[in-house]
């Protein structure tokens, strides 16, 4: 390894490396499950993958919103199923019935008193995963005993002007990518100020590395195009073509950053017209899935999935395989970016590889070093 590359080519193409993640990292990991008005009614959930954990968030009678681990404590069997749905007044295991409050209690047990003497039901309540929100941002961690204040406390008091729930937001059909690279190569694509200028010199038009900044927040990390010391949103291509036009109200006051990243899977991109969140889910060593979510102004269209290079209808799913033009003729930043990705995949697949140096600075590559650095840190390496 190079001096300031802190991982080697095994953590992006061996199994292992992933299981290891999952154990050390996704186990005590804060992901993005919904907004604060998900699951409306009681009975209300929806499940997610958190690594190697299934958990469920769900509406209780009272109204509040918690998250268990998506199994029976009998034999295992998972209890919800598909993404979402309603378990009604209460949840019943199909396998042997046994049966659970909404609050995750242990409510009854057939044939209990021949079949379990003695059994405390108190001791067989579903296990509680942790649940926080932010912003009207609803974040899950396998880990019950996560501290969620500790983990948002550095962006906390940060610049975040929208209101998702604004009379003048709407929320879009979600989009759903299938990329073709281990999850932290997009992470670090993500953090890269480098190639702003290059790989998205007519989409983006940088800005260079000079022009171009990463702040630390704790493991988290917040961009801003640095011109002239002033910082902004956007860069300058986009603000001198997008104009005043179309602004939500709660997003056109300055100082908020153009890109949030939550470690260690969560990209938020606020803007003066819109905000997306794209949550990362890595499916195997090099494969990973990207759900992205966006709010946009009531002028604007809430379902672009047919106009996104890639999107195939019978599956929902964006893929580099459904591509029908070259990536860098489509005009699309996200679609350079999951090329170059694949395109990196692909080297990094071959044993022959040796990481090169990174550029030096907090708007080049440095933020890929402090990624690696956390990384590490919570992997206890």
């Amino acid at each position: 390894m190079t001096e300031n590359f802190r991982l080697s080519r095994s953590a992006y193409v061996e199994p292992d490396w992933l299981n290891r993640e999952s154990g050390h990292l996704f186990a005590d990991a804060w992901c993005y499950a919904g907004t604060s008005k998900m699951c409306p009614d009681p009975g209300d959930y929806v499940t997610l993958q958190i690594g190697a954990y299934d958990v469920a968030v769900l509406r209780t009678k009272d109204g509040t919103l918690h998250a268990v681990h998506n199994h029976c404590r009998h034999r295992g069997a998972a209890l919800f199923d598909g993404p979402s749905g309603n378990a009604g007044g209460s949840i019943v295991c199909p396998y042997h019935r046994w049966t659970y409050g909404l609050d995750g209690a242990l409510r009854g047990v057939p044939d209990m008193q021949s079949c379990f003497p003695g059994l405390d039901r108190s001791e067989f309540g579903l296990k509680p995963a942790a649940l926080g929100v932010f912003r009207d941002l609803v974040f899950v961690n396998a880990n019950p005993a996560a501290d969620f204040e500790a983990w948002i406390g550095p962006v906390a008091n940060e610049a975040w002007p929208h209101d998702l729930f604004a009379a003048d937001v709407k929320a879009c059909v979600p989009l759903h990518y299938d990329v073709k690279c281990n999850w932290k190569v997009f992470v670090e694509n993500a953090l890269d100020g480098y190639h702003l200028a290059y790989l998205h010199e007519k989409t983006l038009g940088g800005p260079t590395p000079d022009k171009n900044v990463w702040d630390r927040a704790g493991d988290h990390m917040i961009w801003y195009a640095n011109e002239e010391g002033v910082r902004h949103r956007l860069p300058a291509k986009i603000r001198n073509e997008g104009g005043r036009t179309g602004m939500i109200r709660s997003a056109s006051t300055p100082g908020y950053g153009g890109v949030y990243f939550l470690f260690p899977l969560t990209l938020v991109v606020p803007t003066p017209y819109g905000l997306s969140l794209t949550a990362l889910k890595p499916l195997s060593a090099d494969r990973t899935r990207l759900d992205v979510y966006q709010w946009v102004g009531p002028w604007q269209s809430t379902d672009e999935r047919k106009h996104v290079p890639g999107y195939d209808k019978k599956s929902d799913l964006i893929s580099s395989e459904n591509w029908t033009q070259h990536p860098l003729e489509t005009g699309d930043f996200q679609t350079e970016d999951i090329w170059i990705c694949e395109k990196v995949q692909r080297g990094l697949s071959s044993p022959a590889f040796e990481p090169g140096p990174l550029s030096k600075g907090p708007g080049a590559e440095d933020p890929i070093t402090w990624f690696h650095d956390s990384l590490r840190r919570h992997m206890q390496l």
